[in-house]
This record gives C-alpha cells, structure tokens and sequence, in this order.
C-alpha cells in the first residue's frame, strides 16, 4: 500500500518536473524530502545543482527548468496543466476521449497497447454543436470539425460543426430533440430525396460501417527520460466513448446512452 502510495507521488512529480527525472530519481528525492511532494518540488528548484544531483543521481537535462518561471509555478502550485482530447485506434476500430498532460498529448489503445497523438482538434467527431448564424438557432447533433453540415429546422440555413463535445457524467438532462439527424453528406441514413449533397461524411452512427473517422497518428518515443507518466489515479479519465451525448462539460466517466439528433 505504501509502496504504491510512493510511486504515484513520484510519477506526479515527474510531471510536475515536466519528465525531467527518471521514476527513480523522482523516489530518490522524495525519499530524501521525507515524501513530502511539495518539500521535494522545492528542493529542485531552490538548491545548488550539485546538491539535486548528488541526492538524484540525474544528469544536467533537469537544470533548465530551474530558469522556467511558468513550469516554477505551476509546480510549486502542484497544477498539471491536462487537456481533454480524442483519440483513434484505426485498426482497432475504437475510439475514447482521455483526460492528458498538455505537454505530452499521448494515449495508449487498450485493445493493441500501441500508443497514439491526439485527434487535431480542427477534425475532432461526435455528439456535436451547431449555431445558426442566420437565426440565431443553437442545436445539438453529430458532426465532424470542418466537415459536417446540418440543416437548421427553424429556418432551413446550413450550419456548421462549432464545437464537438467530450463524455460527460450523466446522460443528456435536457429535452430530447423531436427532429431526426439530417445533414448534406451522401451517406447520411436520413438524407433526402431533394438534399443538396456536399463533398463530406456523415459520422452519425447509423451512417457509419466503421467507428474511426480520422485516425490518430501513431507516438513515437522521442527517448524522454520519463517512459510512462500519470496513471488512472493521478489524472483521472475518461471511459471509451460509444455513443452520443449532449456534454457540457467534462468529468471523469462517458455514458452509454444514445438518442437521435
């Protein structure tokens, strides 16, 4: 328990020292600070190299982070700064949202443990935003960034994608849309006899043979001295996606209901 205990106060402080130190280097100096994460933090940046060195047993790379007053900060302050994103397992055909460090936008696949790049935010897909900038209209509906376009009920204008949202807590508390998905791509399940076709795709469930849109680009190794970072219980996560939602806002596990729209 306490061994366990250890390794996650040192996988944080890695981080916090944006991976300049091997797990073990992190333990050595939490072991000399008594496991006192934050007395750990400043010993790094306030004592004479030589002396980090010494207790660390790391090189010279660490050294540079002292003169970085926004890594200083964020550290002292323990803040992780983390971005919600998605990613793509093609030839898996899965895809999840996960909670990760901004500076190391990288998850593994659960399925074949190879590790991927975020989805550009500009090609993000799923439980989606659209805003009519003719009436004003705000509707919920499934689209891709820069691709997807969805008619307005109200006034019939084309909208776009402004906002693909991550899983959220709970199941859509608002009012269900009475009105089916329709969008202008020539695979959507809805289309219509007289819909004016556009050169994209439609990534509503229903449309789709596969789940994977866009692909995430393979993570190769750059040789970081810190190979795994913050684990389930340090940053929390998200589970895998299946389905659509309306998701305000963000929190640690997806839903599995699902709604047309």
């Amino acid at each position: 328990m306490y061994v366990l205990t250890w390794h996650r106060r040192a996988r944080r402080l890695q981080e916090l020292l944006t991976g300049r130190f091997t797990e073990e280097e992190a333990l050595r100096i939490l072991e000399h600070k008594n496991w006192d994460l934050k007395a750990a933090v400043g010993f790094v940046f306030e004592s004479e190299p030589r002396d980090v060195r010494q207790i660390s047993g790391a090189g010279q790379g660490w050294t540079e982070i002292r003169a970085d007053h926004n890594v200083r900060n964020l550290a002292y302050h323990n803040d992780i700064p983390f971005q919600v994103r998605q990613f793509a397992c093609e030839e898996n055909d899965t895809v999840w949202w996960r909670k990760v460090p901004t500076r190391k936008m990288v998850s593994k696949c659960k399925r074949c443990r190879r590790r991927y790049k975020a989805v550009p935010r500009e090609r993000e897909w799923g439980w989606a935003k659209f805003v009519c900038i003719s009436c004003g209209n705000e509707f919920n509906g499934f689209g891709q960034m820069n691709s997807t376009t969805s008619p307005c009920y109200p006034c019939g204008n084309i909208c776009h994608v402004e906002e693909v949202f991550p899983p959220k807590r709970h199941n859509n508390t608002g009012r269900r849309s009475r009105h089916r998905h329709s969008c202008t791509a020539h695979n959507c399940y809805n289309r219509t006899a007289d819909a004016q076709f556009r050169p994209n795709r439609c990534v509503h469930p229903r449309s789709l043979a596969r789940q994977v849109v866009h692909p995430s680009q393979r993570h190769n190794s750059t040789g970081s001295t810190v190979a795994t970072f913050l684990s389930q219980d340090d940053i929390q996560t998200f589970q895998d996606y299946h389905g659509p939602r309306n998701m305000a806002d963000v929190s640690e596990e997806g839903s599995d209901a699902s709604h047309d729209s």
